[in-house]
């Protein structure tokens, strides 16, 4: 079974890594959260033109003055960049990378970027497959926008968990009744300010599990976890792991600024 279908405490989760560490989506941005005791990393999946499943935040890649969608790369041609960032150059890596370097070392929630030329039947089946080669598929939460996506991956691979990702109010599915216009998932991923109380009652009731995002201030984290969520995302996971754990940061690893 799943990993992200079995009760368990609540998780702390590193938005795209540990971002303030590393650039975002990067084995380096990863390594940190791993580092620091993250229980799992989030990131973007966006679909290259032959297929493969990389690991990148925007539609476009900006190279120069030009801006140009991930859609139009081939797997080759995405390996062979190297863009700028503020904490240096880095490269974009494949999913396929990700797990062979963590594999069940972390768990993860694989967010995935659709757009207009998304062929959703093509990344689903190459996220379970990946998945399963690295023996990672209880460990996956797979979470969207698109409710058409994670109904395919449902169908695809029913071993792998799903998640509906929404930033605005929506109904949620209440037991014993009927949902056709809420897909099929395990979870729910709302954005932070949507938890409350009843949304994580109702939820609970409906055998949803819940997970927000993306959570940084220290209020706002406490607030999560006494709601019960089932994990937070955050870009500071070294520091919700020290609100969660009762820690302190140089247990962690995390260095301490210290008034002179």
């Amino acid at each position: 079974m799943s990993d992200w279908r079995k009760p368990h405490g609540a998780w702390i989760v590193g938005h795209r890594g540990a971002p303030r560490r590393a650039r975002e989506n990067t084995i380096e941005s990863f390594d940190f959260a791993e580092s620091i005791g993250a229980d799992g990393i989030e990131f973007d999946v966006r679909q290259t033109r032959d297929g493969e499943a990389v690991i990148f935040h925007d539609d476009q890649i900006l190279l120069g003055n030009q801006r140009l969608p991930v859609r139009s790369f081939t797997t080759r041609e995405i390996e062979k960049l190297l863009l700028p960032s503020e904490f240096g150059e880095y490269r974009v890596p494949r999913l396929e990378e990700v797990f062979h370097r963590y594999g069940s070392a972390l768990r993860y929630i694989v967010e995935v970027k659709v757009g207009p030329a998304t062929h959703r039947l093509t990344m689903a089946r190459r996220i379970a497959h990946l998945a399963s080669v690295f023996g990672v598929t209880r460990r996956c939460l797979v979470a969207s926008f698109d409710a058409e996506f994670v109904k395919v991956v449902r169908e695809v691979d029913p071993e792998i968990a799903t998640s509906f990702l929404f930033d605005r109010p929506v109904a949620l599915p209440e037991p014993g009744r009927p949902t056709p216009l809420f897909p099929p998932v395990d979870a729910i991923g709302p954005a932070k300010e949507l938890v409350t109380a009843y949304v994580v009652d109702q939820a609970t009731r409906s055998g949803l599990s819940v997970h927000p995002w993306t959570a940084d201030e220290n209020e706002e984290i406490r607030r999560l976890l006494d709601l019960g969520v089932a994990s937070v995302t955050t870009n500071a996971p070294e520091i919700a792991l020290r609100i969660r754990d009762g820690t302190p940061a140089e247990e962690r690893g995390v260095a301490v600024s210290r008034p002179s």
